[in-house]
């Protein structure tokens, strides 16, 4: 998938105008790669993860409050005469957890259920959060749409994951993993083209491309890692188990990069859409490499045991 991003982030950089027909279509492809990734997810296993709510809690703190606030400092510090690019920062924070995470969450042998139900739980709090954070945070940078996004969160986020759960219930847990085992490659498919498009907007930008917007990178690409050692030292202080401990660290540190991308392209200024754009590449190059890490840390735990 990285070296798939990446081809996705070129094409639609050097074919922007060609690439850009896609663009009223990334909505659509929202939605389906929303339902997809969400199939084999209930409200029972929210219902048991929140039972012991001290991982999801930490999770939530990181990702909500720890992270954006953290964003804003970085971002106001390094770009004091840009504040859309501290706003394209904030807004990738405050976005919602990736669902991608689940893929490396199981790669990494971590907690498959506290993935799936924080998945879950911040999809449907998205069109209350997102939109919360930026009014907090960036209310006087731009004029918000704060309606706006709440409406096409519900509509890209929270209404296909709540038709996949309801399909969930109907039709049982078992059927719906192999439709999602199904649609997994169209999902893949449907999540590059959105980068592809999305990223069309950022074109003109790295024609001139300077010193600011290669820090802008840079933080993107720290920001990442970040995420990492925050839900890495959570877990430590609070004794985590090595499951739960993964699971909090990838969670921390991935977002959903194509709704932040699409909210961006949509209600902000194209400036404002940089950040969500180039963080996919980012995303799943630390994540492969932490997750490498902490299964050989554990590896070496359990044999000297």
């Amino acid at each position: 998938m990285p070296v798939l991003i990446l081809c996705a982030l070129v094409l639609g950089l050097l074919f922007p105008s060609q690439v850009g027909i896609l663009c009223p279509y990334v909505t659509t492809m929202m939605m389906f790669q929303t339902f997809a990734n969400s199939l084999s997810s209930s409200v029972q296993d929210l219902a048991r993860v929140l039972s012991h709510p001290k991982p999801v809690l930490v999770i939530m703190l990181t990702l909500h409050i720890l992270m954006p606030l953290l964003a804003l400092g970085i971002g106001s510090l390094c770009f004091p005469s840009q504040p859309l690019y501290t706003l394209s920062l904030v807004l990738l924070e405050a976005s919602p957890a990736a669902v991608s995470a689940l893929m490396w969450v199981v790669v990494g042998s971590g907690s498959v259920e506290l993935c799936l139900s924080i998945i879950l739980l911040d999809t449907m709090l998205s069109p209350i959060i997102l939109p919360l954070t930026i009014r907090i945070l960036c209310g006087s940078v731009v004029a918000l749409d704060t309606a706006g996004m709440m409406k096409e969160l519900l509509i890209m986020i929270v209404i296909p994951a709540a038709a996949s759960m309801l399909l969930c219930r109907v039709a049982g847990k078992e059927a719906c993993t192999r439709g999602k085992q199904f649609l997994s490659p169209f999902s893949k498919l449907a999540l590059l083209t959105i980068i592809c498009a999305n990223v069309t907007r950022c074109a003109p930008f790295l024609r001139d491309l300077n010193g600011e917007l290669i820090v802008l990178i840079v933080l993107t690409l720290l920001m990442r890692i970040i995420g990492l050692l925050v839900g890495c030292l959570l877990s430590k202080l609070l004794r985590f188990q090595y499951p739960v401990e993964l699971t909090v660290a990838v969670n921390s540190s991935m977002r959903n990069n194509a709704a932040a991308a699409t909210i961006a392209a949509q209600y902000f200024p194209s400036e404002v859409v940089f950040s969500p754009s180039v963080s996919p590449l980012f995303s799943q190059f630390t994540i492969s490499l932490a997750v490498q890490i902490m299964q050989k840390r554990q590896a070496a735990k359990e044999k000297s045991n």
